[in-house]
């Protein structure tokens, strides 16, 4: 795999602002009735991109790192509780079948809840760190409180493109429904 993102980062983040930019009934029709922005790029850039990101869109987006949230959940919970309850029930610990109150996933909605509340545009990055909790990015983007707003929500996706089938982490088939892809 190789890196894209000397030949292709300007193109991408001027897709993204003018993404960003666009108004809610024009990205909801271009995104399936969706709110999101899916951005896709090579697993290897991840952290040169996020660093774009951070530097470019830093004034009007909260970027919401889903590797920290993780460490964070779990020192709330307490180590040694997390442990007990992840060989008790397993990845229900991260999103019951109804993503209620307590799980990682809720702790996800409430962020980017939070950061909508504060007209902040919401970004999703280290995004890999939900592969194989029993949810992923689609459902992130289904939610109610996504698909009401009128703020964008931007999921940064570390992906391979495989005979045009985005791979999240080159391992899981990506939905397109209900975002604009910028890749």
């Amino acid at each position: 795999m190789s890196s894209t993102y000397e030949t292709q980062h300007l193109r991408m983040f001027e897709e993204l602002k003018h993404a960003l930019n666009m108004e809610m009934p024009k990205l909801a029709l271009e995104a399936n009735g969706g709110r999101s922005i899916l951005f896709v790029y090579p697993p290897i850039d991840d952290e040169a991109y996020i660093a774009e990101a951070k530097d470019r869109f830093s004034d009007n987006c909260e970027f919401i790192d889903l590797r920290s949230l993780m460490t964070e959940f779990i020192n709330d919970m307490g180590f040694e509780e997390f442990q007990r309850l992840k060989s008790e029930i397993g990845n229900e610990i991260f999103a019951s079948n109804n993503y209620s109150e307590g799980t990682f996933y809720a702790l996800i909605i409430k962020r980017i809840t939070e950061a909508m509340d504060a007209r902040k545009v919401p970004v999703l990055v280290h995004t890999g760190t939900i592969y194989g909790l029993g949810f992923s990015n689609n459902n992130i983007m289904e939610e109610k409180v996504v698909l009401n707003s009128k703020i964008p929500l931007v999921v940064f996706y570390p992906a391979t493109v495989e005979n045009g089938t985005i791979m999240f982490l080159g391992k899981q088939n990506a939905s397109k429904y209900r975002c604009i892809v910028i890749q």
